[in-house]
């Protein structure tokens, strides 16, 4: 296969990421639509990303065992597949129950895609161009929140949420071709086993990256999940004007995405650090001082450029920290940036409906500043050496 080639595969993966970081959040950007239309509050109707992502972590944590030495290609075919599905079920859904039934599927797919595609992207392309391939696969995650949440979000509030789900299930099925037309086949030399995957989990860097995850992660989506309400009722942006923002959160989260490339490149951990740090910084001016639409925009702004850089240094921090196990370890960063989301979506909604915005947000400021603060102890304790876990292999 030439080059062109290999890196056409390559970004069909991104291409792929978008579809599901689209479906996995188009949820939040049509909140304030779905939820009175479904007959359930905005806090409950959180639980359309809680559900999925949940599952979406068990699958994630169970797929390097369940698949072994099936081609990792062919499982990003099935994600997109049931990608499509999901999104039918939820064109047709009476009701809200049946709706969370749709996500299910979501679920399925999210964990399948995002616990190979990292090494299927590795894959693709000699081991000196790995950074790159990392970060233009990951690049659809940006794409996705400067596309297709966005306009997903328009389609919700100006033609109806179920058009937006439709448009969303017809891009997985065209890229689940591409995907099998395009990307070469990746089989991995090691069967891996449930005793394997308990011992990565035993090995610094995903013990840290998973600690990280559990604070800056979830305090992220605990705030973000809601941004409907957030924008609609701190800052006073329209109803027709979320998926502007949203836009705009994108774009910043494109450019983060490829900015953080260089100090990626250069020392991983340093570059999660900054990222975090940003975002907490970011989380601190939604809880301060957005109140009008104008502020609302360059808080956004903001925000966007940190969140767009998480998915790349997590996974360029995972390959270097914990190269060793390297697709278990990515299984386990998958399963719980998923789970994290489900969770933050959850306790939003719960600290939502009971406290309102104004608590949900601190809350949200603290957790992620405390990720930051990990990442901090990390930097400083990795200068003393650490033993290294004992490996079955």
């Amino acid at each position: 296969m030439d080059s062109a080639r290999r890196w056409a595969g390559v970004v069909a993966l991104a291409i792929g990421i978008f579809v599901l970081i689209t479906v996995e959040e188009l949820p939040i950007g049509v909140l304030s639509v779905m939820a009175p239309d479904l007959g359930v509050s905005e806090g409950v109707a959180g639980l359309a990303v809680t559900v999925p992502g949940i599952l979406a972590g068990a699958v994630a944590l169970c797929t390097p065992v369940l698949v072994r030495g099936m081609d990792r290609r062919l499982v990003l075919v099935l994600a997109l597949a049931s990608v499509a599905l999901s999104c039918a079920l939820s064109v047709v859904a009476p009701t809200f129950a049946v709706l969370l039934l749709a996500r299910l599927f979501a679920g399925v797919a999210i964990g399948l895609y995002w616990a190979v595609m990292a090494i299927v992207a590795l894959g693709q392309v000699p081991a000196k161009h790995a950074a790159r391939a990392l970060t233009i696969a990951f690049a659809g995650a940006g794409g996705a929140l400067v596309l297709g949440v966005p306009v997903a979000a328009w389609i919700g509030t100006h033609v109806g949420w179920r058009l937006a789900f439709a448009a969303v299930g017809i891009v997985a099925a065209v890229v689940a071709l591409l995907i099998l037309l395009l990307v070469e086949p990746v089989r991995s030399p090691v069967k891996v086993t449930g005793s394997m995957m308990l011992a990565a989990a035993r090995t610094r860097g995903v013990r840290y990256a998973l600690g990280l995850i559990a604070l800056a992660v979830v305090g992220q989506f605990l705030t973000y999940s809601f941004i409907s309400p957030v924008l609609i009722e701190r800052a006073g942006v329209g109803l027709g004007d979320i998926g502007l923002m949203l836009l705009v959160y994108g774009l910043a989260g494109l450019v983060g995405n490829f900015a953080v490339g260089p100090l990626v490149r250069r020392s991983p951990p340093a570059a999660v650090l900054v990222v975090v740090t940003g975002t907490g910084l970011s989380l601190l001016a939604v809880l301060t001082v957005m109140d009008d639409p104008r502020r609302a925009m360059v808080v956004m702004a903001g925000w966007g450029l940190c969140v767009g850089a998480i998915s790349v240094a997590m996974q360029a921090f995972i390959g270097s920290e914990a190269s060793e196990v390297l697709e278990e370890a990515t299984a386990l960063n998958s399963a719980g940036f998923n789970t994290a989301i489900a969770i933050g979506a959850l306790i939003g909604g719960l600290i939502l409906d009971a406290a309102g915005l104004t608590p949900m947000i601190l809350t949200s400021v603290l957790m992620v500043g405390g990720g930051a603060l990990l990442v901090v102890h990390y930097l400083r304790t990795s200068r003393v050496p650490q033993p290294a876990a004992p490996l079955s292999r």
